[in-house]
């Protein structure tokens, strides 16, 4: 008999990434039809006062998932660096 190491994480669960706060609302296992284990996973991201809608990744594992919000927090700098936050909200 072995041991096997679990983590569990309750959400929200919110961790910084690239300078912003990236609020981690949910996750959701799914199994595609060939077998592969994927994850639908909710997120928030917060930056300089402004802050996204929920959104959903949808993602293999932690590499993926990371590579995925860095890609979505580069667009939400862009678009508050050049005035465009009409799909964001002021943050409290």
């Amino acid at each position: 008999m072995s041991l096997e190491s679990i983590d569990v994480y309750v959400t929200p669960l919110t961790l910084k990434v690239d300078g912003t706060d990236v609020t981690i609302i949910g996750v959701v296992s799914k199994d595609t039809p060939d077998g592969e284990r994927r994850y639908i996973v909710s997120c928030q991201v917060e930056w300089r006062g402004w802050r996204s809608p929920v959104f959903r990744l949808y993602v293999a594992d932690n590499r993926e998932l990371l590579t995925k919000l860095r890609a979505e927090i580069a667009r939400m700098k862009i678009f508050v660096l050049s005035g465009y936050t009409h799909p964001f909200a002021r943050a409290r």
